[in-house]
């Protein structure tokens, strides 16, 4: 049995906070393949595939575990490589998206359990069965800000100085090279501006 863990998500834009989840993810799971699943689709939200996945890359997220998806949640182009029989998937979601769709536990129509379960890590079902939810803890980074829609919402206010600021509390490597803070800054206002 191998252990899938798969943090889903929008990315809008991928962050410090992002970054910490996806650290913590690997922490809990040491014995598991982990992924970051973000979609293409821009209809709802500003952020291609391509700035997110540079940002992630930025942030810290290894090679080839930024994934692009169809759907966060169903992630096939990441399951299609593990066996559905045997294999365990668990979505890592932070603790502030409890109250967010999809909801783990619950029952089908017929009565059987829901797809989506929590994560209790005992008696764990392959992932042809079920999928798990487990929640790791929400870290603020930057100044107060705890999502990504928080920095959508206070970017276009921002000053020069401001953004870069942000830029450093989001991207730490950026603190070191104020040229690489420039490009990012560059990269946010294209999307956010």
């Amino acid at each position: 049995m191998k252990k899938i863990v798969i943090m889903p998500g929008g990315f809008h834009p991928f962050h410090a906070g992002h970054y910490s989840l996806y650290q913590s993810a690997k922490k809990a799971f040491p014995d598991a393949d982990v992924y970051v699943a973000a979609s293409a689709d821009t209809k709802t939200r500003p952020f291609p595939f391509e700035i997110k996945e540079k940002l992630a890359k930025l942030a810290g997220v290894e090679p080839g575990e930024f994934v692009q998806v169809k759907s966060p949640f169903r992630a096939n182009e990441i399951t299609d490589k593990y066996d559905p029989e045997s294999d365990v998937v668990i979505f890592v979601r932070s603790e502030k998206d409890k109250g967010e769709q999809p909801q783990p536990g619950g029952r089908k129509k017929d009565g059987s359990p829901a797809y989506f379960q929590p994560y209790t890590g005992r008696n764990l079902k392959p992932f042809e069965q079920h999928g798990y939810m487990a929640y790791l803890p929400t870290i603020e980074f930057g100044p107060g800000i705890k999502s990504a829609s928080e920095i959508r919402n206070a970017w276009p206010r921002l000053n020069t100085k401001q953004k870069l600021a942000m830029v450093m509390s989001l991207y730490p490597k950026t603190q070191q090279n104020i040229k690489l803070a420039d490009v990012v800054v560059k990269m946010l206002d294209q999307v956010l501006t």
